[in-house]
């Protein structure tokens, strides 16, 4: 998919996770991970385009779900955010996957890393899906970021505008 071929609408969120759950459900059941969802009970749909939003979340289950061990969890959160007057939503995606040494968070997103480098510890990604989620995150005028504890996991997050009133859903 271009990035020129972008095509935001309201999109409906549930929707999306349902999507990417299913779609990522194989390789939690192989490792036996357990989904943790935390999700508010109505979910204002997001200004976004459908697949770039699908892709973005199915990438961020997947790397969870390869970075977390055997028996691990994968927590996807969502809620409602407000800055500068703006809503957004606020996606998450955590594992337990051990955490990011911090002298690699830089190249987390990076998508050349992983074909020079030695594998970064507790980024279960091949480093081509985050930095996939990251320019679709922000070609929709969206942010992507990492926290991450050593030893504990790493918490992937996303904010992105949610739909705007004056665009009818169709």
């Amino acid at each position: 998919m271009g990035l020129a071929e972008l095509k935001p609408e309201p999109v409906d969120l549930n929707e999306i996770i349902d999507n990417a759950m299913a779609y990522t459900s194989n390789q939690t059941r192989e490792k036996n991970i357990a989904i943790n969802l935390n999700l508010p009970k109505v979910l204002k749909p997001i200004h976004a385009d459908r697949d770039a939003l699908q892709q973005i979340l199915i990438h961020l289950l997947q790397n969870a779900g390869a970075a977390s061990p055997v028996d691990g969890t994968v927590t996807l959160s969502v809620s409602a955010k407000d800055e500068k007057g703006q809503n957004f939503v606020l996606i998450r995606v955590s594992d337990t996957g051990g955490g990011i040494p911090s002298k690699d968070i830089t190249r987390v997103f990076s998508r050349l890393y992983r074909a020079e480098n030695v594998l970064i510890q507790g980024v279960g990604d091949t480093g081509v899906g985050l930095s996939i989620a990251k320019t679709l995150t922000e070609a929709q005028s969206g942010r992507i970021w990492v926290e991450t504890q050593e030893n504990i996991g790493s918490t992937f997050s996303v904010l992105l505008p949610v739909a705007r009133a004056d665009v009818t859903q169709s």
